[in-house]
């Protein structure tokens, strides 16, 4: 299986074709060095064969896009970083550290009050200051120094961030470069970066980029392909994904079609014949990993290792693989908490101590979600389990959605649990209850029930998932209304997106003259997949028999 077989990016050797994606986790200091759940939760991902941190950033002045982000940008820093390095390289994986200036992507409360600087005069969240000769000449000397600080903390290499609209795309994008000067050509400022790096560092140095920014005047993957061919010769391996400043992205929900951006990849892969190339994309399956290993010669993969730490493994071994959902909840709303996710209840608290072991028999009433979790962890820590569930089939409020991509999507997880209890021997007993429960996981709390209507007018006035689902069962029979609480609490991306769909199928987003049925029902809290799976994992980890 050519996913398993090793990589050699220069005089690094990869134990096996997948990569863990750099991602925002909120998990560093806010002085930006590695928290001992940060350690954890990258020694927990080691089955993978190389794993990039989060953008880091070079400076502490204006590079920073993200409160408790990791930072390079002193050298007092080093003995915090070494410590990160030394617990992954004493479980057998290999790091590399991203490093990043953020550009306009940033508000002055993230940079101490400093300036927002860009290379041109394009505010994105900010005014911005243009950059001069001299904050060029700084910046690149940021990155050295961060990239000298990274070999010094052990790290395997060095990825410069090129893509989604930070500082260097922002030279290198034609859409956000309108310089009059010799930085123009914006991989000028990308060859200066890397000339100077490789001129005080050994590790292997890689870029990441974006192949497509979805903007006709931005990067394209001709364009990103003459970029690199400039200069590859500075590289040692080249890492695609896509995006700028809009809700298009790596990190697509559900709603958009799988976006591994094969045929973007392939246009590039011409120019770059010669350097090892990374490709991430909305990767989950092992089938859709060997697509991408057609073309490039790593996957990278990014929520999917979220969901499930044990990928590699379970690939190897063929267990049951608890998929990403795409559902971009969790792990995307980063502006109050630190990194968790919807299917995986684990992940931020990976620091715990192991669960203690149990024995004898467990009896839990409930094969809903919390239900199905509770299950799963009770028999891993070595109770004998019994659900007990009163209708016909398992999976509670999963199998009452009218949202034909969340059903698709959303369903998988269903289908992970049934393998999973299976294969650990949970004796599901269907159109049963019991006198003798031991765990009650039924819900206090279910999302509101279907009603059909049919040839009315429907304004729709709430946040809660299920009106958002309705929506698609109720537009094919009626005239339907929504405001914008209906995207309220959703990731960007996916509220975009949704909004496309209901678009697409002739929902109205004007306010209407007058309507027979009106929804009006906004909460700050509700069920969710996130809470019934978290409900089962935290009750059968504290469960006493």
């Amino acid at each position: 299986m050519k996913i398993l077989e090793p990589l050699r990016v220069r005089d690094v050797t990869l134990n096996n074709r997948v990569v863990m994606a750099p991602m925002i986790t909120n998990l560093a200091t806010p002085e930006g060095y590695p928290s001992e759940e940060m350690i954890a939760y990258f020694v927990r991902r080691i089955s993978v064969g190389l794993m990039i941190t989060e953008y880091t950033y070079v400076n502490k002045m204006d590079a920073r896009g993200s409160p408790n982000q990791l930072g390079l940008y002193h050298d007092e820093l080093i003995p915090k970083f070494a410590r990160l390095t030394e617990a992954v390289h004493n479980v057998g994986s290999k790091i590399f550290v991203q490093l990043v200036h953020v550009g306009r992507k940033t508000r002055r409360n993230l940079i101490w009050g400093n300036e927002v600087i860009a290379p041109s005069d394009i505010p994105l969240i900010e005014p911005v200051k243009v950059m001069t000769k001299d904050d060029i000449n700084r910046v690149i000397d940021d990155f050295v120094k961060a990239s000298e600080r990274a070999e010094k903390s052990g790290f395997d290499g060095i990825e410069l961030h090129g893509a989604h609209g930070y500082l260097i795309a922002q030279f290198l994008s034609p859409a956000t470069n309108k310089r009059d000067d010799e930085y123009r050509d914006g991989v000028l400022f990308l060859e200066e970066i890397l000339t100077e790096i490789r001129r005080v560092v050994s590790i292997p140095v890689g870029l990441r980029i974006s192949a497509t920014e979805f903007d006709p005047l931005g990067l394209t993957p001709d364009l990103v392909g003459k970029v690199i061919s400039r200069v590859k010769d500075k590289l040692d391996y080249v890492h695609i994904s896509a995006g700028r400043d809009g809700p298009l992205g790596g990190s697509s929900s559900f709603y958009y079609k799988r976006p591994s951006y094969l045929e973007e990849a392939r246009i590039i892969r011409d120019y770059v014949k010669d350097l090892p190339l990374f490709l991430v994309g909305s990767v989950t399956t092992v089938e859709e990993a060997d697509k991408v290993l057609e073309i490039a010669d790593a996957v990278v993969l990014g929520r999917q290792i979220l969901a499930d730490p044990d990928w590699v493994v379970k690939v190897k071994e063929g267990k049951p693989i608890r998929y990403c959902i795409r559902c971009n909840q969790l792990c995307r709303l980063l502006s109050t908490r630190e990194v968790r996710c919807d299917v995986n209840p684990e992940l931020g608290w990976e620091i715990l101590p192991p669960m203690e072991k149990g024995e004898g028999l467990v009896r839990v009433v409930g094969g809903g979600l919390a239900g199905l979790e509770a299950s799963r962890v009770l028999s891993l820590r070595g109770f004998e389990v019994e659900l007990y569930e009163i209708s016909d089939k398992l999976g509670g409020e999963v199998n009452e959605y009218r949202d034909p991509y969340k059903k698709m999507e959303f369903g998988r997880i269903l289908q992970y649990y049934e393998r999973e209890l299976k294969r650990l021997g949970v004796k599901v007993r269907l159109s049963s209850t019991t006198e003798d429960a031991d765990l009650v996981m039924i819900p206090t709390e279910s999302q509101p029930k279907f009603t059909q209507y049919k040839g009315v007018r429907i304004l729709v006035d709430s946040n809660v998932y299920a009106y958002q689902d309705y929506v698609f069962e109720w537009v094919k029979y009626n005239e339907v209304y929504v405001t914008d609480n209906i995207y309220k609490g959703l990731d960007r991306n996916r509220a975009y997106l949704l909004r496309e769909k209901y678009k697409e199928l002739g929902v109205r987003f004007e306010k209407p003259d007058k309507v027979e049925v009106i929804i009006r029902d906004i909460r700050r809290e509700q069920p969710s997949i996130g809470k019934a799976i978290s409900k089962g994992y935290w009750s059968a980890r504290s469960f006493k028999k």
